[in-house]
């Protein structure tokens, strides 16, 4: 869970861009009775990480690693408890996977401090190992990196002067210093920044938090320029004594950012929510060194939120051939803690760097529940995201709370107007959608009747009986359609 405060800012202002709708297929998984916190989706092999957290005190936990059915996105076993390699904190659990010449591992260190460098095996079992560094608690946020085909494993890692814990909760500590840990030589552990503490307020590292550009041996992470923006650096782990380099550097405050490398082209991506708003901007380069350029926006046309905010948690994936991100957003509470944990939101897919902009609703809309930490999963041709959702509790400690694990479908698991009316049999369901001219319906035994947004009806005609509707007189927007108890929305374009 990523936990820092923005300062609201300049608010940005840009034209909404238009999401196809499909049908939502979401649902909860796992065991009811258990608390699934930060799920990690490994990039292959079909792992989940997360971690169990006590929710008598919000702190301690264990660190779970199970399987995923690739053919289902069912977990394996069915409550996510298939390993436990260690104990741990909210602060030291492992924070992605990495990657080496002989597959998948993970860092994070016990609640004590002794850093664990784990190798699964199975879903039920993995081989542990310590890492021959100092045991120190006050290490926090591992990043494993992920450098397939090469035989180096580094991890980096936040180390605070004083007590343990996030930089925007922590007033006791002066500094927090960005390190890079040589796993393989441990007493290779380099500082590349030290950032102080202006607490209340959150230092660069954790508005920007560090992320590997997987598939390279770079690093990018946060700092503040001479305007006081939150912006990005980068740097080598080859080359760790290297100074680090701006990679971003135009007028707006990025938040939440995650660099991507498309491995089919060589293009890179610096994706980030901007100034705290419902906006996202998607930088682009070709080349290591260079600076991120604004590439496209994105603005999720959301109907169940009514002031959206923090554009963020992307996380990107490759699925035949085409670059995707799935993101969250929810509802504007004040500020980030109130924004994150106490308003409901949505999860979002998207389409990158596509001369038509595609976009996607894939959760169910429950005003009851705050949602976070979108993952993708890549099955055998299917793609599943899994996200965190818990109970909107405004007087309780949102780690004291009980977060249920759900998963939801995606449009890449329908392949044709065949198998999406299969997917829809007994429904009511609409292709296409958006629509230009007319709209399919496959499902109308009581009757079709179609209201706009602010619940005015619309004419409809349907065709010679066949579920064919004109839509010639229906001016752009979002409709919705009902049949008896049935509801299904869809959106007019030209």
């Amino acid at each position: 869970m990523r936990i820092f405060i923005f300062l609201f800012l300049n608010l940005f202002i840009s034209v909404k861009l238009f999401c196809i709708e499909f049908e939502i297929s979401d649902k909860r998984i796992g065991d009811k009775g258990v608390n699934y916190v930060n799920p990690e989706i490994s990039p292959f092999g079909n792992y989940m990480l997360w971690i169990e957290v006590d929710t008598t005190n919000g702190i301690s936990g264990r660190v779970w690693q199970c399987g995923i059915n690739p053919n289902t996105g069912d977990l394996i076993p069915s409550n996510g408890k298939g390993f436990n390699p260690f104990f741990t904190n909210i602060y030291a659990r492992p924070a992605d996977w990495g990657v080496d010449s002989i597959g998948l591992f993970y860092v994070g260190a016990t609640f004590q401090g002794q850093i664990k460098f784990v190798r699964p095996t199975s879903a039920t079992s993995a081989i542990v190992n310590n890492v021959a560094a100092p045991i120190i608690n006050k290490r926090r946020v591992f990043y494993p990196s992920q450098l397939p085909g090469v035989n180096k494993r580094f991890v980096s890692y936040i180390l605070n002067d004083s007590v343990n814990g996030f930089s925007s909760s922590n007033p006791l500590n002066d500094t927090f210093q960005l390190r890079l840990l040589d796993i393989d030589n441990p007493v290779s552990d380099y500082l590349i920044e030290e950032q102080a503490n202006i607490y209340p307020a959150t230092v660069p590292m954790d508005v920007i938090v560090p992320r590997w550009i997987k598939g390279s041996p770079y690093l990018t992470y946060g700092f503040r320029d001479s305007n006081g923006k939150a912006q990005a650096k980068e740097f080598a782990a080859f080359e760790p004594e290297k100074p680090p380099i701006p990679v971003t550097n135009d007028l707006s405050n990025k938040i939440d950012g995650y660099p991507v490398l498309n491995s089919e082209n060589g293009n890179q991506y610096f994706m980030s929510g901007i100034n705290a708003t419902d906006t996202a901007y998607f930088y682009k380069r070709t080349e290591f060194g260079a600076i991120f350029v604004k590439n496209e926006e994105v603005v999720p046309q959301t109907v169940n939120l009514k002031n959206p905010a923090f554009n963020q948690s992307h996380e990107p994936f490759i699925f035949n051939n085409q670059l995707y991100s799935v993101f969250q957003i929810n509802n504007y509470g004040g500020n980030f803690f109130e924004t994150t944990f106490n308003q409901p939101g949505e999860i979002w897919l998207t389409t990158i760097d596509q001369s038509t902009k595609k976009m996607w609703l894939l959760s169910e809309f429950d005003s009851t529940l705050s949602i976070s930490e979108p993952e993708p999963y890549i099955g055998n041709g299917k793609v599943w995201v899994f996200y965190s959702a818990v109970k909107i509790e405004p007087s309780k400690p949102s780690l004291k709370r009980q977060f249920q694990l759900r998963i939801c479908e995606t449009p890449m698991n329908i392949t044709s107007i065949n198998d999406y009316q299969k997917l829809n049999e007994n429904k009511l369901s609409v292709y296409p959608n958006p629509a230009e001219n007319y709209i399919y319906v496959n499902f109308f035994k009581d009757g079709v009747r179609i209201y706009d947004m602010k619940g005015e009806e619309y004419k409809s005609i349907i065709v010679n009986g066949t579920g064919i509707i004109d839509l010639s007189v229906f001016i752009p927007g979002v409709y919705i359609l009902k049949s008896g108890y049935d509801v299904v929305k869809f959106m007019v374009v030209r």
